[in-house]
């Protein structure tokens, strides 16, 4: 069970009269659901206002939260992975700050979406990004920056290039690039898929109440045998693709058919990020991890122009040749 100290005072207040907290960290308080007998159940409280409810909710889940649960291992056992303590409990925390869902999602949305294009430098008042904080906007900032300007380097076109990020999560690179291209109009229509269907539900509920007409969602796995149909009715090919930190998510034997299936996808560019790690991070859901080497192996199967880079991790970038037989425009270096 969440509680919020701004929405829950007179139950917090019981539970601090009771028993005192089993753990503490700087945000959050954990209390036994019942302290006169052993129980398998706790109750969180946290003290995030509404203003601080926003996706770096997920970094002091795996820095405070997450530590003080595996504290309580030989106590509780839960039954679930780090990956999912750490969604479970971000989705809590979230919705425990309003009694309609919608409500509490959308500032959740409002509140990221903000702060990382503020993080990323596309604001109207800031032309350079912010210096990247030890939280996930300032990180995320960086890397949708980046990208949207490996989008913006393909070669003037008669339309602007449509994209599709695949395994959007939230949506938050879909939604910022639609904000960004409505005032700019660089961009044509944008797409963001998962298999996730309530991610793609909140972020299409969040897109159709901002009026973001450009943007679309759909539920769609990767892996399926028939991408274009299981896409359906977005588009099956886009000018740009891109996949931010999503190969490390999956199986080693699932990867080369998920980059074929990226490809098949891609009309001009393909964008691969992923982050450069030692060894996976269970608490996020990585499996494998990935080196210059073995991205550009991937690429290369592909039959299109490959390029490496290092920025914020690996990037990948795949080019096609039009149909006059000029290549896309040279990717940035980092």
């Amino acid at each position: 069970m969440m509680l919020s100290r701004h929405r829950h005072a007179l139950l917090i207040d019981s539970l601090e009269q009771r028993a005192a907290p089993l753990a503490t960290s700087a945000h959050f308080q954990l209390y036994a659901l019942i302290s006169t007998m052993p129980t398998d159940e706790l109750i969180i409280v946290h003290d995030f206002d509404a203003a601080q409810i926003d996706n770096n909710l997920g970094y002091y889940v795996v820095t405070e939260l997450l530590p003080l649960l595996a504290g309580q291992r030989q106590r509780i056992d839960s039954g679930y992975s780090e990956q999912d303590e750490f969604e479970r409990s971000v989705g809590d925390i979230v919705r425990s700050m309003a009694g309609n869902e919608r409500r509490a999602w959308r500032l959740f949305y409002a509140n990221t979406l903000k702060a990382t294009q503020a993080s990323a430098g596309l604001t109207q008042s800031q032309g350079q990004p912010n210096e990247i904080a030890n939280d996930f906007i300032g990180l995320f900032g960086a890397i949708y920056r980046y990208a949207l300007n490996l989008i913006e380097a393909l070669p003037a076109a008669a339309l602007p290039p449509t994209v599709l990020d695949v395994a959007t999560c939230f949506g938050f690179f879909p939604l910022l690039l639609a904000r960004v291209s409505g005032s700019t109009g660089t961009l044509g229509d944008i797409s963001g898929c998962d298999v996730n269907p309530a991610l793609m539900g909140f972020a299409d509920d969040y897109a159709r109440h901002e009026g973001l007409a450009q943007v679309a969602f759909g539920v769609a796995d990767l892996l399926a045998e028939d991408i274009e149909r299981e896409l359906a009715p977005l588009p099956a090919r886009f000018d740009v693709v891109t996949a931010l930190h999503l190969l490390e998510h999956l199986e080693v034997e699932q990867t080369e058919q998920a980059v074929a299936h990226l490809w098949q996808l891609t009309a001009q560019r393909l964008i691969i990020a992923v982050p450069l790690e030692a060894t996976p991070d269970p608490r996020y859901g990585h499996r494998q991890v990935f080196d210059r080497d073995r991205l550009l192996a991937l690429g290369q199967r592909l039959g299109g122009r490959c390029a490496y880079f290092e920025y914020h991790g690996g990037w990948l970038v795949i080019d096609r040749s039009d149909p006059k037989g000029r290549q896309a425009g040279s990717p940035l270096t980092a």
